[in-house]
């Protein structure tokens, strides 16, 4: 995991972009005055400039600050506890990538990397000349300045929070949403409907192994097998016979189901079916139109017997297309950022640059 983290932007690739989704943020305290105060102490003249403000890391030739960072922090604060409840706090989660990341872990470097992205898209806004109009400035002024006067006396000395800071940041946001979305517009990712099929079929299962206490699959013995096979046919048999009196017949429900274990339904993509079940099968299904039945088909697994309920499942072939095309997107933008960063701070790390000890005044539980 510390190789993922000292990959800098490589683990900007595994966050979503997030953008300021609610910019009139929820004034709650984030700092806990004790904490900080022993905190500063510990921090040293290096993470403050001239002023005295506190820098959480250098990115390029600018100083983020610790009040920039808290409204950041705010913002993904409210939107964990949104999508996993209040109490996610000291909990982990597993990322996309299968890594068990503690949560508070995973939101501070979440948000570090939401400020990097943000600082990088605006860097590019002579290239694209985008800026912002009148209206837009105008609007991210007064909500800025909505937030500022929400906070209490006691908030704006814990944090630092200058006058200006939230309409700066308010404004990078909404120039930097304008330029992902004119860069994005040039993104040639397509999916076709082919691409995104998703399947839905039932499988009368007839298993020639079991699992044992230790989770080791084992074999059935010849007899056994054999046993099944004999299952499968006579099932395929009355199946055969139910379908002259029952056209529609859905063998879903059929008293040979009772006693199958693995017995189910699944909505599978192409290259799932190919690798759950190899190309006999797959040859098999895509030759099915819905409601027709296969006869018994054996794999290393088993007997199967197939009902085809939607060759294109319609609903799950949208949902996969969107996500296809969201992973195609992501990897187009990840690209372009990855270069935009190295060319602003060639060095920049998340474990090599942020100031730990500056960071941790915040709180996240």
């Amino acid at each position: 995991m510390q190789d993922d983290a000292d990959a800098g932007i490589g683990e900007l690739e595994e966050q979503e972009v997030w953008w300021m989704k609610r910019r009139i943020l929820k004034a709650i305290s984030l700092i806990c005055t004790c904490v900080m105060l022993l905190t500063l102490a510990a921090c040293g003249e290096e993470s403050q400039d001239n002023t005295g403000k506190y820098i959480v890391f250098k990115f390029g030739n600018d100083n983020i600050y610790l009040d920039e960072v808290y409204i950041y922090a705010q913002t993904t604060i409210d939107e964990y506890e949104k999508e996993y409840g209040n109490d996610i706090w000291g909990k982990t989660i597993e990322t996309d990538g299968g890594i068990e990341m503690d949560v508070e872990e995973m939101a501070r470097r979440e948000v570090i990397s939401n400020i990097v992205q943000t600082k990088a898209l605006i860097a590019q806004a002579d290239e694209y000349k985008i800026s912002l109009t009148a209206e837009e400035q105008a609007q991210a002024e007064q909500e800025a300045e909505d937030f500022y006067n929400s906070l209490t006396d006691e908030q704006l000395k814990e944090t630092g929070m200058e006058a200006d800071t939230p309409s700066r940041v308010l404004q990078e946001n909404a120039l930097a949403k304008k330029i992902y979305d004119h860069v994005m517009s040039d993104s040639s990712a397509e999916v076709s409907d082919e691409q995104a099929r998703m399947t839905t079929f039932y499988d009368m299962f007839f298993e020639c192994y079991y699992e044992d206490d230790f989770g080791n699959i084992v074999v059935y013995s010849k007899d056994k097998i054999a046993e099944q096979k004999q299952k499968a046919d006579e099932a395929y048999t009355s199946i055969k016979q139910q379908l002259s009196d029952n056209p529609n017949l859905n063998i879903t429900f059929l008293g040979h189901t009772n006693n199958l274990q693995y017995a189910g339904s699944h909505t599978m993509s192409k290259d799932q079916i190919l690798e759950s079940y190899g190309q006999e099968v797959l040859d098999t299904l895509y030759d099915m139109q819905d409601g027709d039945i296969s006869q018994v088909i054996e794999t290393e697994n088993g007997y199967h017997i197939f009902q085809m309920t939607y060759l294109t499942d319609e609903k799950a072939t949208a949902t996969n297309k969107a996500e296809l095309t969201k992973a195609a997107n992501d990897a187009y933008f990840n690209n372009l950022l990855t270069n935009w960063v190295s060319k602003i701070d060639k060095d920049y790390t998340y474990s090599k640059s942020v100031n730990t000890d500056v960071y941790s005044m915040i709180t996240f539980n």
